[in-house]
């Protein structure tokens, strides 16, 4: 593995000296496809699109946030709230995986732990998201699945923050009917990548970590084809195949790895428009080993081997004419887990084996008069699961959800006003769901009461540079949780409710400075959260919940632009000014306490001739305490920490492809910063120095 690594190394230092080399081709003059390339960027947070070697030739109006023809299309109102990172942002931030690029979005704080749930994302100081990979609702178990998902795969990620474009998805989670507070307050959606030529793409880096950690490595081989060109009948077709391993030394125990495969293709026969995807993978995952508050290492020795999951999806749009689309999507996703528990000072081991299985169907039509767009639409997505999960021994779930959304936007003024409103009901049936096996005859064939919601929207361009955004959210959760979740005291729960409100003011005084502020509140009632103290039944031990009142309020501060030609930049603040809850009377404040205060990231690409630097800094407050299934943890210390990745990159330019080579660092001020407290802190392995190779026919 050594020599690998110390190999690609000495290809990059020749590579390195061949660019200085005196016949380097001039990069000052920007390509047609760059040009066309550029006029991809979205609106609102996006971060500025960059160089790439895999450059589209043309527009995908699938990804244009405006377009009827969009299945994940959301409302001018709400573009100001949603962050996208393409194809060219992805290959510039150069993520290790799709965790490590939602870490680089506005507001997003993530956390991991060595435990049977590894990454969290919380937004603006809290929330829960939906994820979305090319109209697949993905399961409770997202986090288990998508760190394997090759970031080769994807060719755009949207954050949309607030979930209050309510065609998206589901206003509550799928699957189980779990514990804890409901409504979604924000989506996740990814869109693989469809080939917009023929092209063939091989890429393998190598990294190694300080420590004793073995190089990590990474490979994949994309190829794809247009079909038919702009004729009747046209489409494409992808296929994709990855690996990674990152190894780990067993004081750390914090490896993970899989490999897996991709198809994709579509047809375009006239109006009529089907594309498919099939994804599978296999891989594994350590439960990094912590370290308490005194420095003892734990002894756990847990992990899953293998991890397995399949993706499956299909849309269709029908163009019956330019204002009228009907879209139809279908998908199912299947999950295998194979949990292993075993210590480091015993040969005794035990093992868990857990399934989970979705599918789903949607349909939706956007119909334009004039200036007035109606969307309608519905879906329904059944789910089962069976086996042990996470902190409790035994699951058995089969629910159903059904939902249907109305919404109405209104332009004016030649678009510089317009106005939305919209409204979601969810219904959660449920034939079966039990977190212990004396409990499988109960609850069959029931129906939740339904959560509805309510969105209404605005966006005015006030002046030639001047914006202004604002959107409202009125969510009522209707399912209380779990049948077998018990709050203190055994008190009735009571259903969540939730106003949210946004707000935004944008200018464009120059391409080098375009500033945004936005200020954002977050209004829970009754939102469920596990207390410390337990209970037992059947020698299964549970959690007590509580119900509070939470109110998060803040601001996000903005400013990004393009410095001549050149230079791109971001800078982001996000400040939590309220972050509260109040339970039986007590009020607690969250700030600095359970999350942090203070938010801070720089993105810099600067380019010059054949060359592309990019800088990503993020800046993160301490707070002090983490809660978990065994309680919480109140011994400081999470988070406070300043995160530096960096890369270079050349692409070498030859008649019938280009070679691109990376030299990448992460985390290069070495900071063995940690995030959760369960048993012990997980520290970040600090820094990592890699190279990456691509050849791009």
């Amino acid at each position: 593995m050594k020599n690998r690594y110390f190999r690609l190394i000495n290809i990059s230092l020749i590579l390195t000296a061949l660019a200085l080399a005196p016949y380097a081709a001039a990069g000052d003059d920007e390509s047609e496809e760059e040009k066309t390339s550029k006029k991809q960027t979205t609106q609102a947070q996006q971060v500025e699109p960059m160089t790439v070697v895999d450059k589209p030739i043309s527009i995908r109006q699938d990804l244009d946030p405006s377009s009827i023809t969009n299945i994940y299309r959301i409302e001018k109102s709400a573009q100001f709230g949603t962050e996208v990172f393409n194809r060219e942002d992805i290959t510039n931030l150069q993520p290790s995986d799709i965790f490590d690029l939602l870490d680089k979005a506005t507001g997003i704080n993530l956390t991991y732990q060595g435990r049977r749930s590894p990454f969290g994302i919380s937004q603006r100081g809290g929330g829960s998201f939906t994820y979305i990979i090319d109209g697949a609702v993905l399961p409770p178990s997202v986090n288990r699945i998508i760190y394997k998902l090759p970031v080769a795969a994807i060719e755009e990620m949207q954050i949309v923050r607030g979930s209050t474009s309510l065609s998206l998805g589901p206003s509550i989670p799928i699957g189980a009917s779990g514990s804890g507070s409901g409504l979604n307050t924000g989506y996740i959606i990814i869109r693989t990548k469809q080939p917009q030529k023929t092209q063939a793409i091989l890429t393998g880096s190598v990294e190694k970590s300080v420590g004793d950690h073995p190089a990590a490595t990474a490979e994949s081989l994309y190829l794809g084809t247009r079909i038919g060109d702009e004729g009747a009948i046209n489409g494409y077709a992808g296929i994709l195949g990855a690996k990674m391993d990152r190894r780990s030394d067993d004081s750390w125990f914090d490896g993970r790895g899989g490999e897996g495969g991709m198809f994709n293709g579509g047809l375009n026969f006239g109006k009529l428009s089907i594309n498919v995807m099939a994804y599978k993978d296999s891989g594994y995952n350590e439960m990094q080993r912590g370290i308490d508050f005194n420095g003892v290492l734990s002894n756990v020795k847990w992990y899953y081997d293998p991890l397995k999951a399949e993706i499956f999806s299909s849309d269709m749009a029908m163009n019956w004419t330019s204002d009228q689309v009907t879209l139809l999507n279908i998908f199912q996703t299947n999950y295998d887990q194979h949990e292993n528990n075993a210590s480091f000072i015993s040969t005794d081991i035990s093992y868990r084996d857990y399934e989970e299985e979705t599918k789903g169907i949607g349909l939706r039509h956007n119909a334009r008069f004039g200036n007035t767009l109606f969307q309608a639409g519905g879906q329904i997505s059944k789910s089962t699961g069976f086996g042990p999960n996470l902190s409790s021994g035994y699951n058995r779930y089969d629910t159903t959800i059904k939902g249907w959304s109305l919404s109405l936007e209104q332009t004016l003024l030649d678009g510089n006003l317009s106005f939305d409103g919209g409204y979601r009901e969810d219904t959660k049936h449920i034939d079966n769901s039990s977190t212990r096996a004396t409990n499988d005859a109960a609850n069959n064939d029931v129906d939740m009461a339904p959560s509805k919601v309510f969105a209404l929207g605005a966006h005015w361009q006030i002046a030639e540079n001047y914006t202004f955004d604002g959107r409202y959210y009125r969510g009522e959760q209707g399912t209380v949780g779990d049948f077998d979740m018990r709050l203190t005291g055994d008190a009735t729960p009571h259903p969540e409710k939730q106003d949210r409100i946004e707000a935004s003011i944008a200018a464009d005084f120059a391409s080098f400075f375009k500033p945004a502020v936005t200020w954002f509140s977050i209004e829970t009632e009754n939102q469920k959260s596990a207390g410390s103290t337990t209970y037992t039944i059947d020698g299964m031990t549970s959690y007590f919940y509580s119900e509070s009142d939470t109110l998060r309020k803040g601001l996000e501060f903005m400013i990004q632009g393009n410095i001549l030609k050149n230079t791109n930049y971001k800078i982001t603040w996000t400040r939590m000014l309220d972050n509260e809850s109040v339970s039986n009377g007590v009020t607690t404040d969250a700030n600095g306490i359970s999350q942090p205060e203070n938010l801070y990231s720089i993105i810099l690409s600067q380019r010059w001739n054949e060359y592309r630097a990019n800088l990503s800094i993020k800046k993160v407050d301490e707070w002090q305490n983490s809660s978990s299934p065994m309680g919480t943890a109140q011994y400081g210390g999470l988070g406070d920490y300043t995160r530096i990745d960096a890369n270079i990159k050349r692409d070498f330019k030859f008649s019938n492809f280009v070679l691109n080579t990376t030299l990448f660092g992460r985390n290069l001020g070495n900071e063995h910063y940690a995030t959760r407290y369960v048993t012990g802190y997980y520290p970040d392995r600090g820094r990592t120095i890699g190279i990456e190779l691509s050849f791009a026919y």
